[in-house]
């Protein structure tokens, strides 16, 4: 191998690695999570190919080969854990696969240690970095304008008010903004042109406006915080009167800027504001921020049952699941993060792998230290760099890591890896001719090659092609296609057996019950679709039978086809592994309702009741199980104490009343419900058809003629019902 053949090699590589920061911008509608799985797909394919070329040059040229240094070795333990707690914990398959809405898991964890491996020996000089971080800010400029596009609402966002640009998540672009604001920092540092500058300054003040815009409270603490580390480190290490004078300013106007905030915070502008307001209402009886402290606390009680190695990559949802606190019913029912980096690295790798995580930032900051000490960095790149970590820590604090985190997070710790050899130039001459190299070599070089070769098709082309299939399967649902054209989507899918088999499940055992269902659909469509599904459900079960998820759906999907007895096995075990999460009750009762044993419906419904009797939807429950059971008055009592008054514009309840025979209670409700939706004539028409079975018939009347005017297309009906009851008769009756 000729040295000019070795170096056209290298200078692919680090071409590759510009490529990398273009994973930010991609985003694919034809891919199920497309903010995710399209950028995990693209990132692991070209680091796969990155990784086989690199591993060519390592063969023929040593000086590239990855040189020992402290972040090496920090981030090699961490690795090293994280392989050691995916096989040894509790669910070994979904920790090193993970799934489409999260795209990590070991096998993203690998291609990352790879990346990590190839950028940090790769790129030797300063120069390389400028050049790939340039090429990281100009991405991020691409990702600030479709921010600033939404702000000017020429596109949508895709959470509220909040920016997220490509990145689907706003909190994903806001710690994007601000890794890159340290990097374009850099940049003002390196260049000595005042335009670059001027231009610099406007790209950092638009990514500032971007991060405002994104309301993530815990990144834009972080960003103040990363100030003021950078603002006291001027004050500590650099020279410059002048500089230390503006750092120390800088932090008291911070002060100045945080008091005054606080000081003003409930003033109505402030309060109400998208940004400001979130801001605002920070405290520690917040919802949120309450949720979090209940969510951590979790997570501690959690991390003691498995603290040496931990639960292992995803598997938070079992920690989540069984010491699930009764007052999270506020919050979305499935946390798969502790939304803290620190409680997420102990659960997912126990102690040993949360020390080695932390590791990685000690050994980098010693790093710069020691890179400062051999003018390698100066004051200022070195205070930057620990300043951005610093900020990054802070926002993970709050929240969790997600691929394009990590590759930014691994290319600013890899430059600082790469220090070590700044200053080395490999030596092309006098290279070993290929039969010089050895058969060790030839061996790395076709192990290498043929392990890319199956990661290609095995960990991306089969998933890539069920994600997309998957996505197709519910596309035609919602268009209408027919069970056997749905059902020969999934099939495909399940067929390619892959880590998509899992979310795949979910999704098809949704869509089952809604043909369970549908009254339209014939009795053997729906046998094929409910029968596969449950098929799949209960491989699912097996495959993972301490997953209170799974065994919620099974147990779901036996009750829509009224296998009642099944369910509550399915259901049972779901509560043993959950105990305290009401929504379990709550299906367990529907079983009971449905088989005809409304005693045990209401006990089930009074013990989640009583988990924590400020939960609305509990209260309900269970009033409307004892207005079933004949208890009128007690089911009432409680509606009275919780919210006020024993009618509700509640179906549930409505059909309670209706079902033993309350008219009267049945026409208060749905008086409620056409005052809530005056414009809905279906209401209008059924507090019609309840005055009527109360012998109120010109109210009926009055009603129909509402529901007339509202939609015309219902005249004809309510003609003929009103000339039926002015007639003396009961049209619903006589139906």
């Amino acid at each position: 191998m000729s040295a000019r053949s070795i170096r056209y090699i290298v200078n692919v590589i680090k071409g590759g690695l510009f490529i990398l920061p273009v994973t930010y911008l991609l985003v694919s509608n034809r891919l199920f999570f497309p903010f995710i799985s399209t950028k995990g797909f693209f990132f692991r394919v070209v680091v796969e190919i990155l990784f086989f070329l690199w591993v060519f040059v390592l063969v023929f040229e040593k000086k590239y080969r990855p040189k020992i240094t402290p972040v090496l070795l920090a981030v090699s333990a961490t690795f090293f854990f994280l392989v050691l707690s995916t096989f040894f914990g509790e669910q070994p398959y979904r920790s090193f696969w993970s799934n489409y809405e999260r795209m990590e898991g070991l096998v993203s964890h690998i291609h990352l240690f790879a990346y990590f491996l190839i950028i940090s020996t790769i790129f030797r000089t300063k120069k390389d970095w400028k050049w790939f971080f340039a090429a990281m800010v100009s991405v991020s400029l691409i990702v600030a304008s479709y921010g600033l596009l939404q702000i000017a609402d020429v596109f949508a966002t895709h959470q509220g008010d909040r920016l997220d640009a490509s990145l689907g998540n706003a909190t994903y672009l806001a710690i994007l903004m601000i890794f890159h604001m340290g990097l374009i920092a850099l940049f003002l540092y390196w260049f000595k042109n005042v335009w670059a500058r001027i231009a610099l300054c406007a790209l950092f003040l638009l990514e500032l406006v971007i991060l405002y815009h994104t309301a993530t409270r815990g990144s834009i603490l972080g960003f103040i915080g990363g100030v003021g580390i950078f603002a006291l480190l001027m004050i500590f290490f650099n020279k410059n009167k002048n500089i230390k004078i503006a750092a120390g300013g800088s932090i008291l106007f911070v002060l100045i800027l945080v008091s005054v905030f606080i000081s003003v915070k409930d003033v109505p502008y402030i309060h109400d504001h998208p940004v400001l307001g979130r801001f605002a209402t920070i405290s520690f009886t917040e919802r949120t921020v309450e949720s979090r402290f209940t969510i951590w606390g979790m997570s501690w009680e959690g991390f003691h049952e498995h603290s040496l190695i931990g639960w292992g990559p995803e598997n938070y949802n079992l920690v989540f699941n069984e010491y699930f606190k009764p007052e999270l019913y506020r919050q979305e029912p499935w946390f798969d993060r502790s939304h803290n980096v620190l409680f997420d690295w102990l659960i997912t790798t126990g102690l040993l792998g949360f020390l080695a995580y932390m590791s990685i930032f000690g050994a980098t900051i010693y790093m710069l230290w020691r890179g400062y000490k051999k003018n390698y960095f100066s004051v200022v790149e070195a205070s930057l760099i620990v300043s951005v970590l610093g900020a990054y820590f802070v926002h993970n604090i709050f929240v969790f890591d997600n691929l394009t985190s990590y590759l930014a997070f691994f290319a600013v710790i890899g430059f600082v890896s790469s220090s070590a050899v700044w200053g080395e130039k490999p030596d092309f001459s006098g290279k070993p001719k290929g039969e010089e190299i050895g058969l060790g070599g030839y061996v790395a070089i076709t192990l290498a090659f043929l392990i890319v070769v199956f990661s290609l098709y095995f960990v991306n082309a089969k998933p890539y092609i069920a994600n997309r299939t998957l996505l197709e399967a519910l596309i035609v649902q919602r268009q209408g296609a027919t069970p056997a054209q749905v059902l020969e989507r999934f099939d495909k899918v399940f067929s390619l057996n892959t880590f998509g088999d899992r979310e795949a499940a979910e999704q098809f055992v949704s869509y089952a019950g809604a043909v369970a269902a549908n009254q339209n659909i014939s009795e053997a469509d729906k046998q094929r679709v409910v029968g596969r599904a449950v098929a799949e459900m209960e491989k699912l079960v097996g495959l993972d039978p301490e997953n209170a998820r799974y065994q919620i759906f099974l147990g779901n999907i036996y009750s829509a086809v009224g296998r009642y007895e099944d369910a509550l096995k399915a259901l049972s075990k779901a509560h043993e592994l959950s105990p305290n999460k009401q929504q379990i009750y709550f299906s367990i009762a529907d079983i009971y309702f449905s088989v005809g044993d409304v005693e045990k419906a209401a006990a089930v419904l009074k013990e989640a009741y009583e988990l924590d009797t400020s939960f609305d939807t509990a209260a309900r429950y269970l009033a409307v199980a004892y207005i079933i059971k004949g208890e009128k008055e007690r089911g009432e009592q409680i509606l009275i104490e919780k919210f006020g008054s024993a009618t509700l514009a509640d179906k549930q309840l409505l059909n309670a009343f209706a079902r033993v025979g309350d008219y009267e209670k049945v026409r208060d409700i749905w008086i409620l419900f056409t005052e809530k939706e005056p414009g809905n004539a279906q209401n209008h028409a059924n507090l019609a058809a309840t005055y009527l079975e109360l012998g109120e018939n010109e109210k009926a009347i009055e009603e129909l003629r509402k529901a007339a005017e509202i939609n015309p297309e219902f005249a004809g009906a309510a003609n003929y019902y009103i000339s039926e009851i002015e007639a003396g008769r009961n049209p619903a009756r006589a139906q």
